[in-house]
């Protein structure tokens, strides 16, 4: 195994450098000499004891005593201060036989006490254990084991109930979480689990017991997540889709419109108001309000109108300042009609999700069009302007005085 190899090789070289590198890089020693010092402060004491001597402050014989003692604490200095030659190259050469030696004695230890199979891909994923389905129900049977030598372990009896749902063996989970229950009382977490697995008994279906024990579940904790989604499909799957609308709306109140549990309930809840014969709500983007709309005054300029025919259609629209060009609001007029006020508003959307009030900012244009044609074409002339949605702009004057490129 390549990265086995890189390891311990890696441990090696870690093992070399705290051997090798204190070993090469010795620091050179430094001897301090203090002879000469020494020598310097006798020599001044002598002098200040002839001094001493001259100017009558000592006695000769008291001079030569202080001289003698002088002299022997020099050569006693002397000698505590003699300079010793250390050869800071010595030992370096051990650097390179160990250099060898590590490595090698690490490989004899390995090939003695360990295994080389650790270098070989095939013989790791042989000697790795395989959980077959037999080794899975033979933990499980030694769990129910332990079960009958202890009932009244209600957390042992969840955790096989578990397992056997996870081997699809439902009638043994329903009985040990009939036995938890009984151990617990009316816990919600277990009604939700026996209610599920009775479903999953059942074939899927939550009619009968399973759905009575959810309300159970909804009595002592009306905010359950789990109960409401489940109490949801009950109603659903009886033909009551008011009451699973009411469930599952309050369901998502445990969430946010962008999570994926809300878009989740939402479509089941879509799927109910259907089966009632009721439309989907139109989403509405709250974060910007246009209720009142856009209001134009739409006229052509001078120098149009001797060419333009009345029959010629004019289309009045509203497009995203910023992002995709589809028109969030459309009226279509003749020439003819021109001058017109007209007002732009959310009812006038192509699409039920793209309106005026879910953007800040829009371009509003007016065009003529001889074909009618939705698609501007090079050299209709054309009128277009800015505006903001989020403000009241009145009645905002476009006069069509442009030619489209």
């Amino acid at each position: 195994m390549i990265q086995f190899g890189i390891f311990v090789a890696l441990l090696i070289a870690l093992a070399l450098c705290f051997l090798l590198i204190p070993l090469w890089l010795k620091p050179e020693i430094v001897s301090n000499d203090d002879s000469q010092i020494n020598i310097e402060l006798a020599q001044k004491k002598l002098q200040a004891l002839k001094t001493d001597l001259e100017n009558d402050l000592i006695t000769q014989t008291q001079y030569e005593l202080l001289k003698n003692e002088l002299l022997v604490n020099l050569q006693r200095d002397l000698k505590q201060s003699e300079t010793r030659v250390i050869d800071d190259k010595k030992g370096r050469w051990l650097a390179i036989p160990l250099g060898v030696f590590v490595p090698l004695l690490a490989l004899a230890v390995y090939s003695v006490k360990g295994d080389f199979r650790a270098f070989d891909d095939t013989a790791i994923k042989g000697a790795m254990p395989t959980k077959t389905a037999a080794d899975i129900n033979g933990m499980v049977a030694k769990l129910a084991q332990k079960m009958a030598q202890n009932p009244s372990d209600s957390e042992g009896w969840i955790m096989l109930a578990r397992s056997y749902k996870v081997l699809k063996r439902y009638p043994e989970a329903v009985e040990a979480l009939r036995k938890a229950r009984a151990l617990t009382g009316e816990q919600p977490e277990i009604l939700l689990q026996l209610a599920d697995v009775l479903a999953m008994e059942k074939g899927g279906t939550l009619l009968g017991e399973p759905a009575e024990l959810v309300a159970k579940a909804l009595a002592l904790d009306p905010d359950n997540g789990m109960a409401l989604w489940l109490y949801g499909l009950a109603n659903a799957e009886d033909s009551k889709f008011n009451e699973a609308i009411a469930y599952w709306q309050k369901l998502q109140t445990h969430y946010q419109p962008q999570d994926a549990d809300y878009l989740e309930v939402q479509k089941l809840i879509d799927q109910a108001r259907e089966a009632l014969g009721q439309p989907a709500p139109v989403a509405e983007n709250k974060a910007v309000k246009n209720n009142k709309g856009i209001h134009l005054m739409v006229s052509l300029d001078d120098k149009f109108k001797a060419a333009a025919n009345p029959e010629d259609f004019v289309f009045i629209y509203a497009q995203p300042a910023q992002g995709g060009k589809m028109p969030l609001a459309v009226v279509k007029k003749q020439v003819k009609d021109l001058p017109l006020e007209v007002t732009l508003d959310d009812s006038m959307a192509m699409m039920p999700t793209m309106t005026l009030s879910s953007v800040a900012n829009v371009q509003v244009s007016a065009r003529v069009s001889h074909t009618g044609n939705a698609i501007a074409q090079s050299g209709e002339p054309i009128g277009k302007m800015p505006l903001s949605t989020t403000v009241d702009n009145g009645v905002v004057k476009l006069v069509i005085g442009e030619i489209v490129p």
